[in-house]
């Protein structure tokens, strides 16, 4: 026989909050990665760490900003791995066409940027987290997480060009 004892559920299942941390991975994935399969494997990995991580976060503000790190982490590694070189055929350079180019090169130039201006600007750009959320799951206060993106943007901007963005949204 089951007494209940009053005691309440105060942290949240994970279950519960499966498909929308989910849905969130995915979504900032593909935009890294470019394939929805890639992406899918992105988003597993990332919820598979949310579980493993759950107790330290499934009750905490910024559990989503926390999820969107992770994933915007393994899906930077998913297409470290899958990078491959353009090759030369002998009728001239073989390339992908500009969208997979462009993005190749976004992820590069990211990698290229400090751990912390990486994440604010994978974090805003990416998944459309606020200032708030980012500072939450940096553990810095949102002036800082402004001060990373203004300087990760300036960085971009310097190994890019001044027109990727223009390119990046045509």
């Amino acid at each position: 026989m089951c007494v209940d004892m009053g005691v309440s559920r105060t942290r949240p299942l994970f279950e519960d909050a499966f498909d929308e941390l989910f849905e969130l991975a995915f979504k900032l994935a593909v935009r890294v990665v470019g394939t929805p399969a890639v992406a899918e494997d992105v988003a597993a990995e990332t919820m598979v760490r949310t579980l493993l991580h759950w107790k330290r976060v499934g009750d905490r503000p910024w559990r989503t900003a926390w999820v969107v790190r992770v994933a915007t982490n393994v899906a930077l590694d998913a297409n470290r791995r899958s990078w491959r070189p353009s090759v030369d055929s002998g009728q001239g350079l073989v390339t992908a066409d500009d969208t997979v180019v462009l993005r190749e090169a976004l992820v590069a130039a990211l990698r290229q940027l400090p751990l912390r201006q990486r994440q604010a600007i994978a974090m805003r750009y990416l998944a459309d987290q606020s200032d708030k959320d980012i500072a939450g799951a940096m553990g810095v206060r949102p002036v800082t997480v402004r001060t990373h993106l203004r300087r990760g943007l300036a960085a971009l901007r310097v190994s890019l060009g001044p027109t990727w963005e223009e390119r990046l949204h045509a």
